[in-house]
């Protein structure tokens, strides 16, 4: 087996919450364009389908299911799909997440509950409603979308409900990875910094001196593009990454060294 065989998804089903733009789209595109077919359960949106038509030029199999991943029932739905329709589920990819803003003694306690169940008991949920299927697999992959913002404090901006969720989304790994270790599935996070997602681009343009600020604290001097979380995700859902459970991989431009 060559190295470049070790990267080679052929074969294998992929299931991606949040797919419609950013970082969900460029990820299901890369697993796509290394073989692997992409169901994408998201809310309806023109994004989505446009991810969809993606994947499918790429030669593979993909599979739409509009569905909100608070939702038990839609949650289901994704996984049997996958898992009845092609055969197997093989990797979940847990992408979605929301972030909202507001001051630690006056945020409104529903933004934070919000935020805590899109970005992380959605996460467990999908989780755990895909793990027989993931089982069954022989070669289940978990990869749970965590964030800079997990590890360090984000700052100027008040972000202390996202921060949290992140930090639970860190240990949430680390916890499925060894109740997991024994069934063969490998859990792993992605921890992205500033990307260049819609939202971030957004803020670009609203608050310029923000965006400053926080390029001044990465090292490269610049954000991440979608498109560099490809390689990553390839890799932590590939047979390259075989030994590899429990990890959080840090793809911040150096932002978590200083």
């Amino acid at each position: 087996m060559t190295v470049h065989d070790l990267f080679d998804l052929t074969g294998r089903n992929a299931l991606v919450s949040g797919a419609g733009r950013g970082l969900g789209a460029a990820m299901s595109l890369a697993l796509a364009a290394h073989g692997a077919n992409v169901a994408v359960i998201d809310a309806a949106d023109e994004s989505t389908s446009k991810t969809v038509q993606g994947v499918r030029e790429l030669g593979r199999d993909a599979l739409y299911i509009e569905g909100d991943v608070t939702d038990l029932a839609a949650c289901r739905e994704a996984v049997d799909a996958v898992a009845s329709g092609w055969g197997s589920l093989d990797i979940l990819v847990n992408n979605a997440g929301i972030a909202l803003n507001g001051p630690a003694e006056t945020i409104a306690m529903s933004d934070v509950r919000r935020v805590f169940d899109i970005d992380l008991f959605a996460m467990l949920q999908l989780s755990q409603v895909a793990y027989d299927a993931l089982v069954a697999s022989g070669r289940g992959r978990v990869l749970n979308i965590a964030s800079i913002a997990g590890l360090n404090v984000l700052h100027p901006q008040k972000h202390i409900g996202y921060n949290a969720a992140k930090a639970a989304v860190v240990m949430l790994t680390k916890t499925l990875a060894v109740e997991w270790a024994g069934t063969g599935i490998r859990v792993n996070a992605i921890a992205p910094g500033y990307m260049m997602s819609p939202a971030v681009e957004l803020l670009k343009h609203e608050k310029p001196a923000d965006f400053e600020a926080w390029m001044s604290m990465v090292p490269m001097g610049r954000p991440g593009e979608p498109d560099e979380l490809g390689g990553t995700a390839v890799f932590l859902a590939s047979d390259a990454s075989s030994y590899v459970t429990g990890s959080v991989l840090v793809v911040d431009g150096g932002y978590t060294c200083t």
